[in-house]
């Protein structure tokens, strides 16, 4: 089981999309704040329903906290509740923030925290022997034919032949 970690909306809604949302079963716990818990359930988007399980830890900022959240939506243009996601990482010495957002995982990473988007939980729950590779193959296609992630043919295909070769190797 890998350690806790705070997510934004998007990988919970594309894993439910493609219906992986036990992909999240690896994590200790998925701490989410309470602007992403409204992105989802106001916009009743995919994963509206699985948010609301013992996995998730639903998180409130704190005024000052709020203020920090600002900060950051400001100089970087990112979404209030993308905001949270790097103030509670931060306060809670998280270093993995589940994203599929490029422009938040730049900001995640020039703040020293580790970014991983819907393909590298993927990775992760293959890697942990919770997926056969049979079954990421099909999730990865899943993610780019049905799910609403943006990501290239070419990502998937990359990714698809490095669990191949790693399945290969064990």
């Amino acid at each position: 089981m890998v350690s806790s970690v705070i997510s934004d909306a998007g990988p919970i809604i594309h894993l439910s999309e493609i219906k992986m949302i036990n992909c999240f079963s690896i994590f200790k716990t998925v701490y989410i704040s309470r602007e992403v818990y409204n992105e989802v359930k106001k916009g009743n988007l995919p994963g509206s329903n699985e948010i609301e399980t013992e996995k998730f830890e639903i998180l409130d900022l704190r005024s000052f906290q709020k203020d920090r959240s600002i900060y950051f939506f400001q100089k970087y243009q990112i979404s209030s509740a993308d905001g949270s996601v790097i103030v509670l990482a931060k306060d809670k010495v998280i270093d993995i923030a589940l994203t599929d957002d490029l422009d938040l995982r730049d900001v995640l990473k020039s703040n020293k925290i580790r970014p991983v988007g819907s393909i590298g939980i993927i990775v992760r729950v293959y890697k942990y022997n919770k997926l056969t590779c049979s079954e990421a193959i099909r999730a990865l296609d899943d993610l780019f034919m049905i799910s609403s992630l943006y990501v290239t043919s070419k990502l998937i295909e990359n990714v698809k032949h490095s669990l191949i070769e790693f399945d290969s190797k064990y």
